[in-house]
């Protein structure tokens, strides 16, 4: 050792003295990576050593789910084609999840049971024009059923009432 060392190199010096006298034995990095080269030719590479490396080459891919018309159930037969037509032009996800919400009693199925053939056909038709991600119970409850379809018979006001030949005439 010099008499004057940067504190990097004062550093080192330390370091490398506390190490030769604590770990007189100690094998260096360039040592271990020829020794553990030897060892896998030695042993035929049958020294495995672990990894945080995922495998990504021989990982198996999962398969893709493809849409058929004869998963289309029976009951909604009389709209297979709008349903193949939406499928094609849906936005989102094309998988088999998506798929059981559009066809079960959540989707049109229960649109089907619960407001008729002519309902599905045409929340159907809105849906590949407008491109909707899925057809569901509760949008169909929510937004597209007719304004009036809940609406009570208007009743005028008793002061509505029409007069004519001295009498009230409901008209």
């Amino acid at each position: 050792m010099s008499e004057w060392h940067s504190l990097k190199g004062f550093v080192h010096d330390m370091v490398a003295l506390g190490i030769e006298t604590k770990y007189k034995d100690l094998t260096t990095y360039d040592t271990m990576k020829t020794d553990r080269h030897k060892e896998k030719k030695e042993k035929e590479r049958e020294v495995f050593y672990t990894s945080k490396v995922e495998n990504i080459i021989n990982k198996e891919k999962t398969k893709k789910w493809v849409f058929k018309e004869n998963k289309i159930p029976k009951s909604l037969e009389f709209c297979k084609d709008l349903i193949v037509k939406f499928w094609g032009v849906k936005k989102g996800f094309h998988t088999e999840d998506a798929f059981k919400l559009l066809i079960g009693p959540k989707g049109l199925a229960g649109i089907y049971t619960n407001h008729g053939q002519s309902a599905v056909t045409d929340q159907l038709e809105e849906a590949i024009a407008h491109q909707w991600q899925s057809v569901t119970l509760k949008n169909y409850i929510a937004f597209g059923r007719p304004k009036n379809a809940d609406k009570e018979p208007v009743t005028n006001h008793p002061a509505g009432r029409l007069f004519k030949n001295g009498r009230f005439v409901d008209g």
